[in-house]
């Protein structure tokens, strides 16, 4: 009886296992990490697209719901906190909760840095525009049926986020942008910036204006606003 040595060699030859080699690991490995690193951004781009949204749908009920109240008060903005005959431990935001559902589910910007400290204190990252109270001396309109142009009002626009959750902090002193001294030495954006978080959803933030509907303004565009002449060019002044 004779045997066939080389057919056992071959078939015990660990050059015929099918293992992947070490280089061939790597090489696997490199593919999905540059499949990977490809993938990331979108996923990213695509969850911010989805906190802008939810920020802009956010808003707009926040101004419907502010809509609600003016017509309930005979066109009467709600007050600040700055206002001692609406409770001035109260913010503006609780004065119009009752006209919306769930406000502790829309009071907060998803993209605002210090959404938990806000939503802890009951405040919003929202601030409202102080010249539709009664704080500013000159310009201002605490009344909705006195505006001349409802959709070009600012009413509310995003908070900066080095802003403290504090009551205070409802409203901006947003008339003090542009003063005849931050127009002349160039300090109008810095004062914005300082207040108002232009700059949160890929360069640009979400306004509510009077008609209670929402637009996205790039912080470019602020800037070019805020190179003006003249402090009555304020674009926070009711129009």
């Amino acid at each position: 009886m004779t045997y066939d040595c080389g057919s056992d060699e071959r078939r015990l030859s660990p050059r015929s296992s099918a293992a992947f080699t070490l280089v061939e690991l790597l090489v696997v490995i490199s593919i999905i990490a540059v499949l990977i690193g490809l993938l990331l951004p979108a996923v990213q781009a695509a969850r911010a697209a989805a906190r802008r949204t939810q920020c802009a749908s956010n808003l707009r009920q926040v101004g419907l719901a502010m809509g609600q109240f003016c017509d309930a008060h005979r066109g009467r903005f709600p007050d600040t906190s700055h206002n001692e005959a609406n409770e001035a431990e109260r913010s503006w935001i609780f004065t119009v909760a009752p006209f919306m559902e769930s406000v502790d589910a829309i009071r907060i910007c998803p993209d605002d840095t210090k959404a938990a400290e806000r939503a802890e204190a009951k405040l919003t990252s929202y601030a409202m525009n102080a010249y539709l109270t009664d704080e500013p001396r000159t310009l201002a309109v605490t009344n909705r049926n006195k505006l001349r142009a409802s959709s070009k009002t600012l009413v509310a626009f995003e908070i900066a986020d080095q802003k403290a959750p504090i009551i205070e902090n409802d409203h901006v002193h947003n008339h003090a942008w542009f003063t005849s001294l931050t127009v002349a030495r160039k300090q109008v954006l810095g004062k914005i910036e300082a207040d108002a978080a232009i700059h949160r959803h890929a360069g640009a933030s979400h306004f509510l204006y009077a008609d209670w509907h929402v637009e996205p303004v790039s912080a470019l565009t602020v800037a070019e606003w805020a190179n003006t002449q003249s402090p009555t060019d304020n674009f926070c002044v009711p129009q």
